[in-house]
């Protein structure tokens, strides 16, 4: 089994098994974080490992922002208007954010690659946000991906490790 295919296997159950206490882990680390060093070191050490199309479940499961510019470069790739652009694919949601009006993403291709990757939206490009120290702070939306990604699961135990935790 390759090593892709090992943090696949375990993972679901453990992240919801986890996620109360690691939900409390990125609250209280919030506020004093390791060095960036430390957590780009972990979220490359993980994504060296983990083939993401192998599982594609941020795509599936997850809802994207599509901010006005995503929109804008979007739509004009699939040769759309934006305005039809946002009425095939768009809603809006209680903040009033635009998301895909359904799961799967509607640019999700059956083998887990991205029908507009190279355009796609900001909110896409920075996921699982374990790289930098903003999606750190940003504690509960990280909580969150502990159950949406294998990778932000396993990157989130190796920080809960490394601090004792």
């Amino acid at each position: 089994m390759n090593e892709s295919k090992s943090i696949l296997s375990d993972w679901k159950s453990n992240a919801n098994r986890d996620f109360s206490r690691n939900k409390i882990f990125l609250k209280r680390i919030s506020r004093s974080l390791p060095a960036i060093s430390t957590l780009q070191k972990a979220h490359e050490e993980v994504f060296e490992k983990m083939d993401c199309l192998e599982c594609g479940n941020c795509c599936k499961s997850s809802s994207p922002v599509f901010n006005r510019t995503d929109i804008n470069r979007i739509s004009s790739f699939v040769g759309m208007k934006p305005g039809v652009f946002e009425a095939t694919y768009l809603v809006a949601d209680s903040d009033g954010d635009f998301i895909p009006k359904s799961k799967p993403c509607p640019f999700l291709e059956p083998d887990n690659t991205c029908r507009v990757y190279e355009l796609r939206p900001k909110s896409c490009r920075g996921y699982p946000h374990t790289d930098s120290k903003e999606g750190w702070e940003r504690h509960a939306l990280l909580a969150g991906n502990t159950v949406y990604c294998p990778a932000a699961y396993r990157i989130v135990s190796q920080i809960r490790a490394l601090t004792g935790n």
